[in-house]
Order: C-alpha cells, then structure tokens, then sequence
C-alpha cells in the first residue's frame, strides 16, 4: 500500500491542480492525504474523480487557512 501526504498550500488555481494531478500519476497512492486545502468539500469533490479515488473525507477550510482531505483508492478498504 502506498500512502502520500502533502501540503497543497491552496487548491484552485492552475499550478497546484497540475502539481496534484503529476503526484498522483507519478507516485500512484493508494491513499492520499492533503493538507491547507484552503477549500470547502463541494469544491474538493471534482478531485476525487480526477484523482481516481472511491473514497473521501474532508475537513471544510476556516476562511481562507487550512482543510484537509482524505482520499482512497478501493483497493485501500481491505486494509
């Protein structure tokens, strides 16, 4: 099982979308752990599906600082 975390710094703008998008292409988690979201879960969704992953919890951003999220591919669910 593979596990990554990171520290997007904001989700939304082109760059970070990219960079978030090659991290999972290039590192292919089973689990994927970000942290400073800066968004809400409505927004964070979309990245589910892009991102290839059955399963999400999100933490909701306090203004414009923090949220995190937790996502998973099936396969993670029989650990």
């Amino acid at each position: 099982m593979r596990l990554v975390a990171w520290n997007c710094r904001g989700l939304g703008n082109g760059l970070a979308d990219r960079g978030l998008l090659d991290l999972q292409k290039r590192e292919d988690p089973n689990v994927l752990f970000l942290s400073e979201t800066k968004m809400v879960e409505a927004n964070i969704c979309k990245f589910r599906w892009k991102l290839g992953m059955t399963g999400m919890v999100v933490r909701n951003c306090n203004g414009k600082s923090g949220g995190i999220a937790l996502f998973w591919k099936k396969e993670a669910e029989r650990y």
